[in-house]
């Protein structure tokens, strides 16, 4: 019998070997586990515009007729309820699963291109609990999947993590300052960030860089290619961040992963009452407050590079094995299609956090 197909709907604008999920979804290919083929409606729009993107993209799905259809946020095309209808009929009413890799608020979820495919779906995934999941609850047909953010395979490198004593900064932050005049938030926690990062810079002796828009004074470097934040952490002896939405059971974007796989010690948000990620012996430093934040970065500022290289090291071979696409994508597909779970260190974990999150709210409904 032949493994299931997967149609995978991807929000990239190039279609190539770097999609998203695409390394997770040839390592499923090579086990012979699932049969992948990759759309990228946004590209097709950028070349013939979307008219045809959703034509071709109803033909490919008429004639692959997948078993999933594994879908990620576009908004760049006319998504209406009757199109998602025709497109899934015509597919052959494959299970369809919508990767929200975003946090989410009430108004970003109901920007039309998001709520029609969180309508159509069978399973919606989320990368956050607690309020992230009650927000989503009120579109989706049953309540989201927890899954959280990974290592993107793009960004995997055979390059060797340089020794501590090469670094040219002491300390590297990557994400952008969304504040309006200075006292908006475009989005929450970004006041909070600023606190971080002014604290930080205060620091006697701490050579600071920060990527990312928005930043003005001393360390400021502009906007960093998606591409180059591995290489560009492991210029500095330790990361340190203030995620957006703080505090959030569970949710933190790609740059925690990706911070943990540069193999620095890193400084981030507590992203609630998570016990199933590295602890500080391993190099992740969790932060409740940005004053608590800058008290870390003054402690890893005096310690030494020795110590500094073995905690980084230690969070690089914790990730690399654990948060990876492929074992993301068995923690989607499996239950759909029958496929091997991922390792239970710390997917069972993370499975049981999510139906505690949910069966707290049954309790307090």
């Amino acid at each position: 019998m032949a493994p299931p197909t997967v149609l995978h709907v991807t929000n990239d604008r190039v279609l190539d070997h770097n999609v998203s999920f695409g390394r997770g979804f040839a390592a499923l290919c090579q086990e012979g586990l699932i049969r992948h083929h990759a759309v990228a409606p946004s590209a097709d729009a950028l070349r013939h515009g979307p008219a045809r993107a959703l034509r071709e993209l109803a033909d490919v799905a008429g004639e692959i007729r997948p078993d999933v259809m594994f879908v990620q946020p576009i908004g760049s095309l006319p998504w209406t309820d009757d199109y998602l209808a025709a497109l899934l009929r015509r597919a052959g009413s494959p299970h369809t699963l919508f990767w929200e890799g975003d946090a989410i608020c009430e108004d970003k979820a109901r920007r039309s291109h998001r709520l029609v495919w969180y309508r159509a779906s069978d399973t919606v995934c989320a990368t956050g609990l607690g309020a992230t999941r009650r927000v989503l609850s009120r579109f989706t047909r049953r309540s989201p999947r927890y899954v959280p953010n990974v290592v993107p395979g793009r960004l995997l490198t055979p390059a060797p993590i340089p020794p501590i004593a090469e670094a040219v900064h002491d300390a590297v932050q990557i994400g952008g300052l969304y504040l309006r005049f200075g006292l908006y938030e475009g989005v929450a926690g970004a006041r909070e960030r600023r606190r971080t990062v002014q604290g930080v810079r205060r620091l006697p002796g701490c050579r600071t860089a920060v990527y990312g828009t928005g930043w003005r004074g001393r360390g400021a470097l502009g906007p960093l290619p998606y591409d180059a934040q591995v290489s560009t952490l492991r210029r500095a002896r330790f990361s340190f961040s203030w995620s957006h939405f703080p505090g959030r059971l569970g949710e933190f974007s790609d740059r925690l992963p990706i911070s943990m796989y540069a193999g620095r010690p890193h400084i981030g948000t507590r992203p609630g009452p998570v016990g199933w990620l590295p602890g500080r012996d391993q190099g992740l430093l969790l932060a409740d407050s940005p004053a608590e934040a800058v008290a870390l970065a003054r402690e890893l500022l005096g310690t030494d590079d020795a110590t500094l290289d073995a905690m980084g090291r230690a969070l690089h071979e914790w990730v690399r094995d654990r948060l990876t696409e492929r074992n993301a994508l068995l923690h989607m597909l499996g239950p759909i299609l029958g496929l091997p779970a991922p390792p239970a260190d710390p997917w069972d974990a993370i499975t049981a956090m999510e139906t505690q999150d949910r069966d707290g709210d049954r309790v307090h409904a």
